[in-house]
Parts: structure tokens; sequence; C-alpha cells
């Protein structure tokens, strides 16, 4: 014979069993962005005709490992904070990129997102950590590098799955 379960439970069961994978996870935490006018004053624009990155909370300049490490997110991630490895709560919004160069690529040109440029994104459907693979395709071309800002443009990064492809402007920051 058997026994149906307490309605009780029933409703516990059902009321927390959504809860399971935010339970996992951390909300995002509500910190400011830099991405305003008056947070990208002392970064150089970008040239005519590069498209800026559509809905960035943040592009941040970190000097770190020898070389720099540029994050761009469209959550609101704290200086130092990586685009993809962390335990935010994640929603159909969420895109980021953190790019580690070396010292010899934190200067104007145009590099291929290969090894050993250390790379990692997020989009609604992937995370990538490592780079190297089909990502030589894409690139990271840098225009200007000053004490406060780093400005550039992603390319070819939406054809390999990533989040985003477009100029950027990185105000510097120390975590």
């Amino acid at each position: 014979m058997m026994h149906a379960p307490p309605l009780l439970l029933v409703l516990a069961v059902a009321l927390v069993a959504p809860a399971c994978d935010t339970l996992l996870c951390e909300p995002v935490p509500a910190l400011p962005g830099n991405q305003s006018a008056e947070d990208l004053e002392a970064c150089p624009e970008l040239p005519p005709g590069v498209a800026p990155i559509e809905g960035l909370a943040v592009a941040r300049a970190v000097e770190r490992f020898d070389g720099l490490v540029l994050t761009m997110s469209t959550r609101p991630l704290a200086c130092g904070e990586p685009a993809s490895q962390h335990g935010y709560c994640a929603s159909d919004d969420d895109r980021g990129l953190t790019l580690g160069l070396p010292a010899e690529q934190a200067t104007p040109g145009a590099y291929p997102l290969q090894t050993p440029l250390y790379v990692e994104f997020e989009t609604p459907d992937a995370r990538v950590h490592g780079g190297g693979g089909e990502l030589e395709m894409a690139s990271v071309e840098i225009f200007a590098v000053t004490d406060t800002c780093v400005t550039g443009r992603i390319v070819g990064l939406v054809g390999q799955h990533g989040p985003f492809d477009g100029g950027f402007r990185a105000p510097r920051c120390a975590p």
C-alpha cells in the first residue's frame, strides 16, 4: 500500500526546489559601474568608426602578473575581480571577458587571443578559461595605454561564441 506524502512536505519541496540553484550562488553585489561619461573622462576616446561594446557595466585595467589584466563585464564587478571565475548567480544578460596580456603586449598593437595570452569569458551559454585553440581567430587591439586608462577593441570573439566585440575604455584600478 502506497502512502501519499504529507501535503506540507510536498509544498516545502515545491517551494525549495526552484531555489536550489540560487542557494549555490551569490547574488551580484550592488557595486557602481565605471562606464559613465564622468568615469571615462581620463580615458582616450575610441578611434572614429569603432563602436563601443554595448551594455558594459565595467571595464577595468589592472597591472598584474608582470603584465596587464583587462576585465569587461555586464556585471558591476569589483576592481581585480575576474569576469567568469566567481560564484555569482547567472542570468541571461551576463557577459564578461578577462584578458591577461604580458608586458610586451600591454602596448598599442593587435594581438591574437591565443596562448600565451590568458583568456576567460562568460556568456549565458558558456564559460571558457585559458584561451588558445579556436580563439586564435579573435584578437584584441590596443589603441592607447596611459597611466589612467587602456583603450582598445575586441575583434572576432562573438564568432568564437564569445561575449562581445567592440571598443572599450578601461580605467585603471588597484585591487
